[in-house]
């Protein structure tokens, strides 16, 4: 409704108080007052136009609303969306990266060049940079879905050609002579855990949170089986805690060769010992396999650390403990086995995965591709 008031001046002018629908992070009822018309014919016109734009979504009570603000908001929703241990990786990456870039300003204020120059800089800095470009842009866009933004400054930002350190960066991988001297090396560790641990990830090639989750209940000693039901993630108040798998073909009954099966009963008894020493009873149901000197979960880094000191003690290219799941899929092409057969053993959901992350073909069988083509064609 427009009113007519008397200014302080004494001149007399126009105005109104509208509704503008419902706050979409309070929830609550939102007016704004417009003042100051000289005629009732202009005011008019004022009110009409917003009105109009309410009603196509176009006006926005933006300058209300900091990044934060919205970036809260919309993780509090991602996060039932998504197993733990994602939720966690992106709220890091939010606190260690991105709210240093986009945080209390208002979310209005952000430009295209601005996001454009901070992606310059996260391209130079970090190999994560398309992730912190993408989770950026997301909050932007959820900004619009909630009418409080119109447009997406990040969605009009681009990569520059040139030097990436993502693309450089390759996975360290071993060859079958190097995997045996490398186990070699954990075997004569100090660390009772160090040498079973690695066995299994080298003769299954399952992930690293799922060989930490195992229970002696998952291990099948007398067919030859490793059940894989769960992983070893942090849950919110950064405990080690075991989740359901990382996809549900992750879900998996995999095949035990007898070395494995016998380094691993050796490793249950040698176990016994060990917690028992530590003052930890091992008989209890749903004995870890691999577990701490308090029989609990390890530190997710442990044995991250552990792989860094041998291979700085041996002179050891620097390998990642994912690498050894690229080395299992490689030498198991090599072996002759299947996409399929590979797929299935690994846990891949798409087999798309499997082709074209781990088809790695070792430099010994690219050494001898000439002379196989040779001995083929005969002349």
């Amino acid at each position: 409704m427009i009113k007519k008031y008397q200014k302080k001046n004494g001149n007399t002018a126009y105005m109104f108080k509208a509704y503008l629908g419902v706050d979409p992070l309070t929830g609550k009822k939102m007016y704004t007052t417009r003042r100051g018309f000289k005629t009732q014919k202009e005011a008019k016109i004022a009110l009409a136009r917003l009105n109009v734009d309410v009603k196509d979504n176009k006006y926005t009570p933006e300058k209300n609303y900091t990044f934060t603000q919205i970036k809260d908001l919309w993780i509090r929703q991602y996060k039932d969306t998504v197993k733990e241990s994602t939720y966690q990786r992106v709220k890091f990456l939010f606190d260690k990266n991105i709210s240093k870039k986009f945080g209390n300003k208002r979310i209005s204020k952000y430009t295209v060049p601005y996001c454009q120059n901070v992606i310059n800089e996260w391209k130079e800095k970090y190999a994560t940079h398309r992730a912190l470009k993408s989770y950026v842009s997301r909050i932007f866009d959820f900004a619009i879905r909630m009418n409080v933004l119109v447009d997406n400054p990040m969605s009009h930002v681009s990569f520059s050609k040139g030097k990436n350190r993502a693309h450089e960066k390759k996975e360290v991988y071993l060859e079958a002579d190097e995997l045996k001297q490398f186990l070699i090396y954990c075997e004569n560790d100090s660390f009772p855990l160090t040498f079973p641990f690695f066995r299994l990830l080298v003769f299954t090639g399952i992930r690293k949170g799922e060989a930490l989750a195992l229970t002696w209940n998952d291990v099948d000693f007398k067919n030859k089986q490793l059940t894989i039901n769960k992983t070893a993630s942090l849950n919110e108040r950064n405990k080690v805690v075991a989740t359901t798998p990382k996809t549900p073909s992750s879900n998996r009954t995999i095949s035990l060769d007898t070395k494995t099966i016998e380094i691993l009963e050796q490793w249950r008894k040698n176990q016994r010992e060990y917690l028992l020493a530590c003052g930890q009873n091992a008989l209890q149901p749903n004995q870890l396999v691999f577990a701490s000197k308090n029989n609990n979960y390890i530190v997710l880094t442990r044995f991250n650390n552990i792989l860094a000191r041998i291979c700085e003690l041996h002179d050891l290219p620097h390998l990642t403990i994912h690498g050894f799941r690229h080395t299992h899929c490689s030498l198991l092409f090599e072996a002759g086995l299947s996409v399929k057969e590979v797929q299935e053993r690994l846990g891949h959901s798409d087999v798309q995965t499997t082709l074209n992350i781990y088809t790695h073909v070792t430099k010994k069988q690219k050494d001898i591709v000439a002379e196989k083509f040779s001995n083929y064609v005969n002349f």
